[in-house]
């Protein structure tokens, strides 16, 4: 199988993880295709998450992939980013400043891949190794920590290259930060409790290791985290979950937030709702 550039709409970042493999901290991505297809981008070098030219959520890239060929999963949507290519930054009209016509925009890209369940989505598993979908929860019940919350002080380690280049060491961030939720009155789950997920999206992980040193105390911590990713998001926002399947074992995970705001056009954010509610 030949490498191939693909041009991908960044969609989401999870936290970099430490690969045994490359013995270096690499990041996972999940996007759109120009195609309209989605796309998850691995390793992702963590270069990509820092400085002027890092890459954004709605940036439009170009990277050099080709699909995976030894994942345990087999899961379709995987691709692997060619070793020492660059990833091309094509276009940033989506990724920012925040207005109502960006999110307009954005909605438009996004919204016509709501999936109807997650009950539907182990089937789309089972069928074609389908592993990456968008959620719109009809409830979001709770926000929660699966162990207590530390203070992660700022190291600030480099990692030397041999070009000369330093690049920041990864903070190791436990995986512990979960929504539970129904997703739908047609999930056999839901219909007689919820849903219990993990969350690794990039901005959610990076609050809860910056804001530490910043608050200094683990009770306020909480508390600005529980405001932005579950009261502000309930009250003003409309949360959408980006999920992904674990790469050893059949399990979903949320791997990004989508959140318009309440406020953007209805008819943007709610016209493809109509074909599953």
């Amino acid at each position: 199988m030949s490498w191939e550039k693909k041009r991908v709409w960044i969609i989401v970042k999870t936290y970099p993880e430490y690969s045994r493999k490359s013995r270096n901290w690499v990041a996972c991505t999940a996007g759109i295709t120009e195609e309209g297809d989605w796309i998850r981008l691995y390793p992702v070098p963590t270069k990509h998450y820092i400085g002027d030219h890092k890459l954004r959520k709605f940036d439009l890239v170009e990277v050099v992939c080709q699909k995976a060929k030894t994942e345990k999963l087999g899961r379709k949507e995987s691709y692997k980013v060619k070793d020492g290519s660059d990833i091309t930054i094509i276009d940033r009209s989506l990724s920012g400043p925040l207005t109502s016509k960006i999110w307009e925009k954005r909605n438009k890209l996004i919204l016509d891949k709501i999936d109807p369940s997650l009950d539907y989505l182990d089937h789309k598993y089972q069928e074609d190794k389908t592993s990456l979908g968008l959620i719109k929860p009809k409830e979001i019940l709770d926000f929660y920590n699966r162990k207590e919350l530390e203070i992660y002080a700022d190291q600030k380690q480099y990692q030397q290259g041999i070009d000369g280049s330093r690049t920041p060491i990864i903070q190791k961030i436990p995986h512990t930060l979960a929504y539970r939720f129904k997703c739908s009155d047609k999930c056999p789950i839901c219909a007689n409790g919820h849903h219990d997920i993990l969350c690794e999206d990039w901005e959610l992980l990076e609050a809860y290791r910056t804001w530490g040193p910043k608050y200094g105390n683990v009770q306020i911590l909480w508390e600005k985290l529980y405001d932005k990713f579950y009261t502000s998001m309930i009250n003003a926002r409309d949360l959408y979950f980006v999920v992904g399947m674990y790469s050893l074992q059949p399990t979903w995970l949320i791997i990004g937030l989508y959140y318009p705001p309440k406020d953007v056009d209805p008819k943007t954010q709610n016209q493809t709702l109509n074909k599953w509610f």
